[in-house]
């Protein structure tokens, strides 16, 4: 079954709502300051939107291999995921951030089930804090780039 294929954001724009942190043609994109070409759940500049990051982005719940099913799209799910954002010792690690305050507990506990079974790690953002899920070390490593402030996922 192949349903991916065909999936389209429809009615969500999760990452143009103010959820993703980026700048669409020098308008700052943030939590509280939604992109103000998002107009009534469309873009307002489709056909022209910018290369980066409007055409670069890539929506884990829209890649065509996505094993997310139907009702975690982000908008319905609250949580916008991208997928493999970076590697963690050869381990591919999946990046979740909240589209509102976190995500919902029936999504997350199907993506931390996920990533269990498929040997992937997870770090996630609920309520303003960033959490691991993996093994002991992972979340060590995690929590120690955390404290030294840096981004989780620097090299």
């Amino acid at each position: 079954m192949n349903q991916q294929a065909s999936r389209s954001c429809g009615s969500c724009t999760a990452c143009c709502d103010g959820w993703l942190q980026i700048e669409v043609r020098g308008h700052q994109v943030r939590k509280g300051r939604p992109c103000p070409f998002s107009v009534a759940h469309q873009c307002a500049i489709y056909p022209e939107r910018p290369q980066d990051p409007c055409r670069e982005f890539v929506c884990g719940w829209l890649i065509a291999s996505s094993p997310l099913p139907d009702w975690m799209r982000p908008d319905r799910a609250d949580m916008i995921m991208l997928a493999a954002n970076f590697f963690w010792r050869g381990f591919p690690v999946d990046v979740v951030v909240p589209a509102g305050a976190r995500p919902k507990p029936k999504a997350l506990d199907w993506l931390k089930t996920f990533c269990a079974e498929k040997k992937r790690l997870l770090l996630y953002q609920s309520e303003g804090d960033w959490f691991a899920f993996g093994p002991p070390a992972f979340q060590a490593d995690i929590a120690e780039r955390l404290a030294r402030g840096e981004t989780p996922w620097s090299p």
